[in-house]
């Protein structure tokens, strides 16, 4: 497993973290998802099968604003 981690602009609460696991879990090959509202990081454990490009994209395309 590889682990990716993600800063996310302007995370404010339990609505987010449930819509970042959520759309992270709907690719291939995800494993624990974590975000950290304090820090605004999301930790993200994957096989191969998904690049830090698709995770990006897949939460760009949710409407967060990524670092």
């Amino acid at each position: 497993m590889h682990t990716t981690v993600i800063v996310v602009d302007g995370l404010s609460g339990e609505d987010d973290i449930h819509d970042i696991t959520n759309t992270v879990h709907e690719l291939p090959g995800i494993g624990l998802v974590d975000v950290a509202l304090a820090t605004g990081t999301v930790s993200i454990e994957h096989s191969p099968l998904v690049s830090e490009a698709d995770i990006r994209q897949a939460l760009e395309d949710e409407g967060y604003s990524l670092r």
